[in-house]
């Protein structure tokens, strides 16, 4: 009698599943980004993989990876759901980033070359122009790539715990109607122009403290709006570390190879 087939699925049928759970993945992060998915609302999975157009089973991983970015919660014997608003993991969330983005700027702007540089102020250059025609939706995108860019050299690894909190971040400052108004929108811009100037002139503390500065402003305006009596010591001790140690100048000078 001839073995049988090999039942684990063929390579086609394993990069098709992967391809879904990426889909699925981005689609419901930006759902939930965005506040399609409203915080706190429970979750079908038939439903949802109908919307996405994916099978159940690799929504199921989707799920479990935005549960590890604090975007889902999990529930014995119950449905999931998304994330509900919570102060302190607001202020969690913008301390981690004030402290791990200021790092990485440090780092990535002493690697950055003319092409980034370029790059970066076409996505100051698209932020103003969608400013000004109060497209949110694409600002949006914008600013997230300038972040991002900002960072790029600073390693694969830590990239990705950026991105992951950038998400949580983003979240909540889309929540808040604040972050939609125009008078907000050229304030950042004119925090964004100062810190890519700062790269450009490879002043890379300076950088690092414009840039914890920009998200602790943001951290506290949203607070101000959502949650007015949280308690904003951590955003505010994270912002007070990186000032202290970029006021006090920095002399260590990543090799070329990232982190």
């Amino acid at each position: 009698m001839p073995p049988k087939a090999d039942s684990a699925g063929s390579p086609d049928d394993v990069a098709a599943d992967r391809d879904a759970v990426t889909i699925a993945l981005e689609e419901l992060r930006l759902l939930i980004v965005v506040g399609e998915l409203a915080p706190g609302s429970e979750l079908s999975q038939v439903a949802l993989a109908r919307r996405l157009g994916v099978s159940t089973t690799p929504l199921r991983e989707a799920l479990r990876q935005l549960e590890a970015e604090g975007l889902v919660e999990s529930r014995r014997n119950r449905s999931p759901r998304i994330a509900p608003f919570d102060p302190e993991d607001l202020v969690s969330v913008y301390s981690q980033r004030v402290l791990l983005e200021a790092f990485a700027i440090c780092v990535s702007s002493q690697l950055l070359e003319a092409a980034d540089i370029t790059a970066l102020g076409e996505r100051l250059a698209e932020m103003h122009k969608c400013g000004r025609a109060s497209d949110f939706p694409r600002w949006e995108e914008a600013h997230l790539a300038f972040h991002a860019g900002l960072v790029a050299r600073a390693g694969a690894q830590l990239c990705g715990q950026l991105a992951t909190l950038t998400a949580r971040s983003d979240r909540y400052r889309r929540m808040s109607v604040l972050g939609q108004q125009p008078s907000a929108w050229a304030i950042g811009e004119t925090e964004h122009q100062a810190i890519l100037d700062a790269c450009r002139e490879d002043r890379a503390t300076d950088a690092a403290a414009l840039l914890a500065r920009h998200l602790s402003r943001s951290a506290l305006t949203v607070l101000a709006h959502l949650a007015p009596d949280a308690d904003t010591g951590g955003v505010r001790l994270a912002l007070e570390i990186v000032t202290n140690w970029a006021a006090g100048g920095s002399k260590i000078h990543p090799r070329r190879s990232t982190l």
